[in-house]
């Protein structure tokens, strides 16, 4: 079942905006159950690594340890995981590590989350926090996207309480009618940011997707 959420709705739509940079032999860090994003890239080959094993999983492996020699990859994809990590900074080396030179990765991260999958959720990233990380290791920021403002994180959060307090995903009727009302309400907050462009708005975001380049 499916219940609209902007965070979702706009990560998906960053992603596809960015898949330009993502080509030849990829690697997904902290690929996860689902296969959400391998159809919005054009590639080679797509490798999925998880710290878990599963039916979306090629190779079992932990973000702070990758498990290829140095530049195997011409692109890397890593997708709502630095939230997870507790030595980020490992990872973001290792990411540079298995890339070829001039090869790019595309990461995305919250700014403003419930917490989710306790007890590993650690961070939450400015886009000040992620530039700084990522040039520490070597990398060169080519893109920094704000996802969402003001509007669309209190929608987010919202929107997500009501899940969560209800626990909509076990009560499919319910949750059915309650994702056309989280469908107008999180369609209304896009507009709205998409409307103001004032400093004030863009001081809340609901996370970011950076584009790296090695």
């Amino acid at each position: 079942m499916y219940i609209f959420q902007p965070d979702r709705f706009l990560l998906k739509k960053q992603i596809k905006n960015v898949s330009h940079y993502v080509g030849g032999s990829v690697l997904d860090v902290g690929a996860g159950g689902n296969d959400r994003y391998s159809g919005l890239f054009k590639y080679d080959k797509y490798v999925k690594m998880d710290v878990q094993k599963g039916d979306n999983v090629d190779v079992v492996g932990s973000a702070e340890n990758i498990p290829f020699p140095e530049e195997s990859f011409d692109s890397v994809v890593c997708t709502q995981v630095f939230e997870h990590l507790a030595r980020p900074q490992i990872c973001a080396g290792e990411i540079h590590r298995v890339l070829r030179r001039d090869g790019y990765a595309v990461v995305t991260v919250p700014q403003m989350n419930e917490l989710h999958e306790e007890p590993h959720d650690f961070f939450r990233y400015t886009k000040f926090g992620l530039e700084q990380m990522f040039s520490d290791v070597g990398f060169r920021i080519v893109e920094c996207n704000q996802r969402g403002g003001f509007f669309t994180t209190i929608a987010q959060m919202k929107i997500r309480y009501c899940i969560d307090k209800f626990h909509l995903y076990d009560h499919k009727a319910v949750g059915r009618l309650y994702n056309i009302f989280a469908n107008v309400i999180g369609q209304m907050a896009i507009w709205l940011d998409a409307v103001d462009k004032s400093d004030a708005n863009h001081k809340h975001a609901i996370g970011w997707c950076v584009v790296l380049k090695k």
